[in-house]
């Protein structure tokens, strides 16, 4: 598998996938047609954004990467709603089954805690260093005279 994750196209495609999903639950569609793909995206975008965090987490050298995590928290706030949407919804695409009820519902702690995670990953990376930085130059600079 490809190491570099291009995080700005996925995080376009994730969130066109939970438009499209917040658009269906709209709809009065036919759930034998519908409610299996829909489960089908949830636990793909589920699965998407637990790696597309853990990748900003790791790589702590990402350039915009505060702004990263801001645009990974918003998908898990999108994420995290229409997910209540399902569960409260009365519409023909919902949770209507306790067992589907208990998952979504798992799901959804899941995405609130890694929003959380994603926010205060964001803080930090835009938090100034407590120490100061100092160059390889800088330092020799410094020792010359000794």
């Amino acid at each position: 598998m490809n190491k570099r994750i291009n995080f700005e196209d996925n995080i376009y495609v994730i969130l066109s996938r939970i438009r499209m999903i917040r658009d269906l639950l709209a709809l009065d569609a036919d759930p034998e047609l519908f409610l299996e793909k829909t489960l089908d995206d949830i636990n793909f975008i589920d699965a998407t954004l637990k790696i597309l965090l853990s990748g900003l987490l790791e790589n702590q050298y990402l350039i915009e990467r505060e702004e990263l995590f801001s645009h990974v928290s918003e998908l898990e706030w999108q994420f995290s709603q229409i997910l209540g949407n399902f569960l409260n919804t009365q519409g023909n695409i919902s949770a209507q089954e306790p067992s589907l009820r208990d998952r979504i519902a798992i799901l959804r702690a899941r995405s609130l805690e890694r929003r959380r995670t994603a926010e205060n990953a964001g803080a930090a990376a835009g938090s100034v260093p407590e120490e100061p930085v100092v160059s390889s130059d800088e330092i020799s600079e410094l020792l010359r005279g000794l």
